[in-house]
């Protein structure tokens, strides 16, 4: 038994050496393998680069180029003869001659070494595109903005009228309203604005309720008519329903002061509460649709 196990360890013994050999003797060949391929694959790089200045990774040397100190320089004045005689020179009229427009869309063009007089700068301004506007921090011009606001479709007016009948002369009609803060102006007619010095919105007029349908001013102390119109226009910048109100109590307090008076409603008929309701109505229907 002893002699047995002694020469199963002598196998096992050799069989570990011939294991490390083997793997000592692979190694050093998968290195030697490796160089190699590393030392074929530098050549190829030398070779390649020598060949075209440029390396197996598309990197090229680096090149220095020098500027040329000696070469002949133009004066303003040679460039302009220069120009001049090739523009003689040109004897070909279908040719066509360089544009000094430039494209919006395109880089621009490196500019010339010749240097820009008065005139050639006068012939650029001429030439520019006058598509391509500089851009602008100024307000928008207001006059523009008026008149695209009379572009956009107004909504349709409607008129509120009440009518005073009776005998009403000029003096008393003149005292009348100056008291309802009422001016004489456009038209020839009585206007009451917003505010009593005639600022404002304008709430209501009062014309003549016969022809003309104007006051002559100037002879107003001779000037009678047997009634005078209030009206209102829709829409007005105010509230409809407040400017009703206060044309219907200057036509109410001008009836009180001529000889029999009567306020009458839109249709010339007597003024009653269902008349008043009517109006208020109407005013607001109109709001609320516009």
């Amino acid at each position: 038994m002893s002699n047995l196990q002694i020469t199963l360890s002598i196998i096992g013994v050799l069989l570990i050496a011939g294991i490390i050999a083997h793997g000592l003797w692979t190694m050093r060949r998968n290195n030697s393998i490796y160089k190699q391929a590393q030392s074929e694959v530098a050549e190829k790089r030398h070779q390649q680069q020598s060949s075209d200045d440029f390396d197996a990774d598309g990197i090229g040397a680096v090149k220095t180029i020098k500027a040329t100190r000696d070469e002949p320089k133009t004066t303003p004045t040679q460039a302009a003869q220069m120009s001049m005689d090739l523009d003689l020179e040109s004897d070909d009229e279908q040719t066509p001659l360089p544009s000094m427009r430039v494209d919006t869309h395109d880089e621009p063009a490196p500019a010339a070494a010749s240097p820009v007089t008065e005139d050639s700068a006068q012939e650029l301004d001429e030439e520019a595109p006058e598509s391509v506007e500089a851009p602008t921090s100024e307000p928008v011009n207001a006059e523009a903005a008026a008149e695209e606001d009379e572009t956009k479709p107004q909504p349709p007016q409607d008129v509120i009228s009440l009518f005073v009948k009776g005998n009403v002369q000029g003096a008393l009609l003149l005292q009348m309203m100056t008291e309802l803060g009422c001016k004489f102006g456009e038209m020839g007619i009585f206007h009451r604005y917003e505010h009593t010095n005639g600022t404002g919105t304008l709430i209501f007029s009062v014309a003549n309720m016969f022809n003309p349908g104007t006051f002559d001013l100037d002879n107003i102390e001779q000037f009678e008519t047997d009634g005078v119109a209030l009206f209102m226009t829709l829409p007005i910048n105010y509230d409809g329903q407040q400017a009703f109100n206060m044309m219907l109590n200057a036509a109410k307090k001008l009836a009180t002061e001529i000889p029999q008076g009567q306020v009458l409603d839109g249709s010339r008929q007597l003024l009653t509460r269902q008349s008043i309701q009517q109006a208020h109505q109407k005013v607001r229907q109109y709001e609320t649709k516009h």
